[in-house]
């Protein structure tokens, strides 16, 4: 069963396609339900599309957290591969796509934190880094340019410090 279900999230074009549609149309309905208008109108809508994502994304989260035996190769334990995923990109994506539904759940809020973790949930567009080949491939490239690019953005840093320095004094 555990072979299945491993099966099916990782290899099932179906599911993938079905989970990349989800996340799209996510991104979408949180772009769209922050002008008044469509907000207003579409209320109930947007809510419900949440709710909904949310249980698929935990159910796949879930799931995932139960194969990552499967997954992750690991000496010991299945408990420590599972802990080996939920500390993983991957796992922590996951858990940031799902967070911002559950926590207003169980603390009290104040009205700005609320905005905040709204915005949170733009970011599961990250998730689409485990279906898109392309994206695989522009981390893997920003992987092996890390020195480079570190070195290029200390470099822009201390010229925009200088930049406006010299504005400020000007």
């Amino acid at each position: 069963m555990k072979q299945k279900i491993n099966h099916l999230l990782n290899h099932n074009k179906y599911v993938t396609q079905f989970i990349y549609g989800l996340i799209v149309v996510n991104v979408i309905a949180i772009i769209l339900d922050s002008y008044h208008e469509f907000h207003f109108e579409y209320k109930q809508l947007f809510h419900w599309l949440e709710v909904i994502s949310v249980i698929i994304f935990t159910i796949e989260y879930a799931l995932r957290i139960y194969t990552a035996d499967l997954e992750y190769h690991h000496p010991k334990s299945g408990f420590l591969k599972r802990l080996r995923f939920i500390f993983s990109g991957y796992g922590i994506i996951d858990l940031i796509a799902i967070l911002p539904f559950y926590l207003p759940l169980f603390f009290p809020f104040d009205l700005r934190i609320m905005r905040i973790l709204r915005l949170v949930r733009l970011l599961r567009i990250l998730k689409l880094g485990r279906y898109s080949q392309s994206l695989k491939m522009v981390t893997s490239v920003l992987r092996e340019t890390r020195a480079q690019l570190t070195i290029t953005l200390f470099v822009a840093v201390i010229l925009l410090i200088l930049a406006s320095s010299l504005m400020f004094y000007l």
